[in-house]
């Protein structure tokens, strides 16, 4: 059995047994998410062992399937070293390099970065009664390819265009992405008469795409309205954004 699937028995009769019990990664990845820029042969991710006891890291990509064991799934990159001891208080530097994979070259292509976090059984003297339940956790982070060429990314959530569309009884917000990057709503709502009518579920917006998101208490159409949203920038911090909508 790979790690990852021994990972995932773990995480399962955890979860069954202790439900509602919160549980910490020791072994914690710097950034909340990396990007590829297209020109580069290789990048770095920094993980450092933030606990007190070793831990054995298995580290992978993959391209959407969270539920793809490491070993079926194939991405365009190749990550060293995929599995290691990490000993507490140290850091371990990935090298995650691309392959040479042709890519779409007028937009940003999405991947994801795992790394999986398996402690030690506990010493016999560290657990009186002769049991324990044993967490082991998986981080999972964007991982974006950025082909070269693309420019101004920052003000691709300003070129967002926003509209209302019916869905159902009520209507919906609509977002058409022009721009050839992903932009990562983590807030959305259409602000009406100084009223917010928050969005449930905001998420990632696909270049060159549409995305339709329902908006809470709204049975009628409104006249005007402002969106107000908040974005997620390279560095992971949030960025507020106000737009109109459109006609």
């Amino acid at each position: 059995m790979s790690l990852f699937r021994t990972g995932l028995t773990c995480l399962a009769l955890a979860s069954s047994l202790l439900a509602g019990i919160p549980a910490a990664a020791q072994v914690i990845v710097h950034g909340t998410r990396q990007i590829f820029p297209g020109a580069a042969r290789e990048i770095s991710v920094r993980l450092e062992n933030v606990g007190k006891r070793a831990s054995l890291v298995q580290a992978w990509t993959d391209d959407g399937d969270k539920q793809a064991a490491p070993e079926t799934v194939k991405t365009p990159f190749v990550l060293r070293p995929p599995v290691f001891r990490l000993d507490p208080g140290k850091s371990q530097v990935l090298r995650l390099q691309f392959t040479g994979t042709p890519m779409p070259q007028d937009r940003e292509s999405l991947y994801w970065l795992n790394v999986l976090d398996i402690p030690p059984a506990p010493q016999a003297d560290e657990v009186p009664t002769g049991n324990f339940l044993q967490f082991s956790l998986r981080t999972r982070i964007k991982l974006i390819y950025r082909p070269k060429g693309l420019a101004d990314v920052m003000s691709s959530a300003q070129k967002l265009q926003w509209s209302l569309v019916p869905d159902g009884e009520g209507w919906a917000l609509q977002a058409r992405n022009p721009t050839p990057y992903y932009v990562h709503v983590s807030r959305l709502a259409l602000r009406v008469q100084g009223t917010d009518h928050p969005v449930d579920d905001p998420r990632m917006i696909e270049p060159l795409a549409t995305q339709v998101f329902a908006v809470q208490g709204l049975n009628a159409r409104p006249v005007g309205g402002n969106v107000q949203f908040d974005w997620i920038n390279d560095q992971g911090g949030n960025v507020g954004q106000s737009v109109a909508l459109e006609d």
